[in-house]
């Protein structure tokens, strides 16, 4: 039977997914401001904000393979969906409990949302028109996080709790999805009933583990840029947003480009480009003591992280006769942990090691980076090409 073509609709239907998922990014830049709000609470704690929903994804994005036994998968992804909104609530009342609280309950819908954003295009796409959407999906999420993340910083400037009344933008995404996205055919593989599922094989899980330890390390770039531009008085909330948004743009251009240029130029070495800017950036970073520099800095560090993402998404897609949503939780599971675990590893490393600072965790990062760049690029070289396999439903 011919692969099923989707048009137009379905596409944006699909790629919404990926402007949900980046709703966590609304309240990054207003970190700041929040921090000066509440002048008695560890800034550790603060980053929580940013790092609680990584913590629930660990748990919530290994449902929807579980799930899909017993419902759709566009009933699971309308559930999370739903999930999400809860983010708006602190900008009507509450304090820091009140703000964790609901980081959890948006952190549930967030890892839903984020097992499916790439599983979708699994699901609905096959062959160069897949690796295409996937290369549009991190950038349709970089131009969300765009608006979200200006969204955030411009409205924290008049108050921090303004940030969270971005999370309303969840209410049309949700309805082009409800409407639009179709429910995928089912696979003549036996997979629907949970019989005949491929296993995960030692190249998922090492895969995964891998980018626990990048997340860990990258992470601190988003936890703590707005936190030191304010407490640095090299800029406000707006301006840490711009930031943000800068690396979003630098995300959202090479997404664009990976599948028709960066993937077929640089091949199997895509990886080691991807990692190699996301390690220049953070290099960059501990020299940066004007508005410009971090500008420059978020560009570059944008250019690795979106070259990153779909070139690694492929990679887990294609590591197993698993279904994606199944490999694809696994991988997310390990980037939530690593998100989670950033600024809990990264201060005490950091003071081991001699660094001191708001930008401590950044110097490890550097370090941690250049190495993963050498390491992936010997494996790399060292690796036989694999044949493409066929993804499960």
């Amino acid at each position: 039977m011919a692969e099923k073509k989707y048009g137009l609709k379905v596409k944006i239907a699909v790629l919404t997914i990926a402007v949900i998922m980046y709703t966590t990014s609304i309240t990054t830049p207003a970190l700041g401001n929040i921090a000066k709000a509440f002048p008695t609470v560890n800034p550790d704690l603060i980053k929580q904000i940013a790092s609680i929903p990584a913590l629930m994804m660990i748990v919530f994005s290994q449902l929807p393979g579980q799930l899909e036994r017993f419902m759709s998968k566009k009933t699971i992804l309308c559930i999370g969906i739903a999930l999400t909104f809860v983010g708006v609530l602190p900008a009507f009342f509450g304090g820091m409990t009140f703000i964790l609280a609901t980081r959890f309950v948006f952190g549930a819908g967030y890892g839903i949302v984020f097992a499916y954003s790439s599983s979708m295009i699994a699901y609905l796409f096959e062959g160069k028109e897949r690796e295409t959407l996937m290369g549009f999906k991190s950038s349709t999420g970089a131009a969300a996080g765009v608006v979200f993340q200006m969204l955030g910083g411009f409205l924290a400037v008049y108050n921090w709790r303004y940030a969270f009344l971005a999370f309303l933008l969840v209410i049309p995404a949700f309805l082009i999805v409800l409407f639009w996205l179709p429910e995928p055919e089912k696979k003549a593989s036996g997979a629907a009933d949970g019989s005949e599922r491929g296993k995960l094989t030692g190249k998922t899980w090492g895969l995964s583990i891998f980018n626990a330890y990048v997340n860990i390390l990258q992470f601190s770039f988003m936890s703590t840029v707005s936190i030191v531009m304010v407490a640095g008085k090299i800029g406000n909330a707006a301006q840490a947003g711009m930031v943000l948004t800068v690396f979003t743009a630098g995300a959202f251009a090479a997404g664009l480009l990976y599948g028709p240029f960066t993937s077929k130029l640089f091949k199997k070495f895509t990886i080691v480009l991807s990692i190699t800017l996301v390690s220049l950036s953070f290099i960059m970073l501990l020299g940066a003591n004007t508005y410009p520099m971090f500008i420059l800095c978020g560009i570059v560090f944008g250019l690795g992280f979106g070259t990153f993402n779909p070139d690694f998404v492929m990679k887990i897609v294609t590591s197993s006769p698993a279904p994606a949503s199944v490999s694809i939780g696994v991988y997310l599971a390990f980037t939530g942990l690593g998100q989670f675990l950033s600024p809990i590893l990264l201060t005490p490393i950091a003071t081991a090691l001699g660094f001191s600072g708001l930008r401590a965790g950044w110097y490890v990062a550097a370090i941690g980076l250049s190495a993963a760049t050498v390491v992936s690029c010997i494996v790399v070289a060292a690796a036989k090409p694999a044949a493409a396999k066929k993804v499960k439903n």
